[in-house]
């Protein structure tokens, strides 16, 4: 089959690395460069991301680990040991330990939740803020990770998300961090695509697909492609807009904004390569010392620290002063330096559909989506832009059988 993947990110080269053994496939992508958010900026010595943190959501083990294996990728991740800590009262606590933190009668409330949690034995229509709210401490637990996770408040987050999410987490673990961070995992795609005689249009803007009974077109100001299949990397909402294809249905994807700040430091802030979550600051969900792992991802002599905060109010700069006051806090007195600031909204968020939100992959047999506007139930970020990807190279597979 001849298939035409619109954008290169994440999404788009995963599904081609791993459709391009059996299949001509070619990959049109606007920008310079291939990864959309999910690859590195040098700067300063620095390797700073577009997007994504240097971190897979279950590491070595996971569904985008298994994909990079499947379709020849070598890259080195390392799973984070501890998974995270809690920073509370200054001092930083493993998940287990969090009970001890709280009276007789909320940790007898707290360890029911847990328990209850794991079985699956909730109330699915409900919000997991609702699920947490009557220990303080446990809501404050719960907005660091899924602020950390999903760019949500755990008021924002279905409690059927978190049930898949637990059984993920129970399946395969924690987080781990690719050696050379995002851009490892993209150079190795890239790698295998060329290898497999993939095809990569770079500075190839698309501004229109034509979905027909028996082929599909991929249009452009100086070209007009056949294919029979076409994979949209891009949004949902975008795919829809220069397609001649209604993809939105019913309820409309919700996009989930974020604000990720990078900062240089030589002593450094954390001693483990997990994640820390800061549930007492104002803003900041957690951080990662991505350099306790891969030195090669700073200057010799530094630390790179990532921090992440869900954007709660649409005043950017409040949000940002205070993100940096908690940055200040947590520091408390060590030296650092802001390397940069990123926003991740509007035409640019954090996931084009928030948890709970995402479409499904398959339109119909000529026109699919991938990446994180129809993440997989449960799919923390590229883990579940993976599951997608999954999907649709089954159906595509077995629809190629059966013609």
């Amino acid at each position: 089959m001849r298939i035409g993947i619109v954008g290169g990110g994440l999404g788009g080269l995963l599904t081609t690395a791993l459709l391009s053994k059996n299949h001509d496939v070619v990959v049109f992508e606007k920008l310079p460069f291939v990864g959309g958010r999910f690859t590195n900026i040098n700067y300063k010595g620095f390797q700073l991301t577009t997007g994504a943190l240097h971190m897979i959501p279950h590491g070595n083990d996971g569904y985008l680990a298994k994909l990079l294996r499947e379709c020849g990728c070598n890259v080195k991740i390392i799973n984070s040991n501890p998974d995270g800590l809690f920073r509370v009262n200054g001092k930083d606590y493993a998940y287990k330990d969090l009970f001890n933190l709280v009276g007789l009668k909320d940790k007898l409330k707290a360890l029911k939740m847990a328990a209850n949690l794991k079985m699956g034995n909730v109330d699915k229509s409900i919000s997991f803020g609702e699920f947490l709210e009557s220990v303080e401490l446990a809501l404050k637990v719960g907005n660091a990770f899924t602020g950390w996770a999903l760019s949500l408040t755990a008021y924002e987050t279905p409690m059927e998300e978190i049930i898949e999410m637990a059984k993920n987490y129970h399946k395969f673990g924690g987080p781990g961090v690719p050696i050379g961070g995002c851009k490892g995992v993209i150079d190795e795609l890239v790698r295998v695509i060329k290898n497999n005689n993939g095809v990569i249009k770079v500075e190839c803007e698309v501004k229109g697909i034509e979905i027909e009974d028996d082929k599909a077109y991929i249009i452009g100001e100086e070209f007009n492609e056949e294919f029979d299949v076409v994979v949209s990397n891009l949004s949902p909402k975008l795919t829809e807009k220069i397609s001649n294809v209604k993809i939105i249905k019913g309820k409309e994807p919700k996009p989930s904004k974020g604000i990720k700040i990078c900062v240089a430091t030589k002593e450094g802030l954390i001693k483990h390569n997990g994640v820390l979550f800061t549930p007492e600051c104002e803003r900041i969900n957690g951080l990662n010392q991505v350099t306790n792992v891969d030195i090669s991802l700073a200057p010799e002599g530094y630390h790179l620290v990532m921090t992440h905060q869900t954007q709660l109010t649409n005043n950017v700069k409040k949000e940002i002063d205070l993100g940096l006051e908690d940055i200040e806090n947590l520091f408390n007195g060590k030296d650092y330096e802001i390397l940069h600031i990123q926003s991740y909204r509007d035409e640019w968020p954090v996931n084009h559909a928030s948890n709970g939100t995402d479409l499904d992959n398959v339109i119909n047999d000529r026109l699919y989506l991938v990446g994180d506007g129809v993440k997989g139930k449960g799919g923390i970020e590229v883990e579940g832009i993976a599951m997608g990807v999954m999907k649709v190279v089954e159906h595509i597979n077995l629809l190629n059988k059966t013609n």
